[in-house]
């Protein structure tokens, strides 16, 4: 398997950071724990990925500090959860929940 580039930014770091990561190729799925939930919409750096709805979505993590907003769906349109994972390991990287569909994760690399 191949290495983890994500790790949680320090709330205390003050530069607004969500992951730290290093720069290249990565793909993050999405796992339901209460339903079944999917990537609706996935924007990294102001490009648009394809191919989605879909549970996994790749993209290529430049230097700097740039932007991932995703709008996810699921099943469960009130009582939803997951995880987003990063693939590398199966590794989760945070939770998730219908509660809240629409996230921006600040990438710091």
């Amino acid at each position: 398997m191949s290495q983890c580039q994500f790790t949680v930014a320090g709330a205390g770091d003050g530069d607004g950071c969500t992951f730290r990561s290093t720069i290249g190729a990565i793909k993050l799925s999405v796992e339901g724990t209460v339903g079944a939930v999917v990537f609706e919409k996935a924007i990294y750096n102001g490009s648009a990925l394809a191919n989605l709805p879909a549970k996994t979505i790749a993209f290529t993590v430049v230097a700097g500090k740039t932007d991932l907003a995703v709008t996810y769906a699921f099943s469960d349109p009130v009582g939803g959860a997951g995880n987003l994972i990063e693939e590398c390991q199966h590794t989760k990287v945070c939770g998730i929940s219908a509660k809240e569909r629409s996230a921006v994760y600040h990438i710091c690399a």
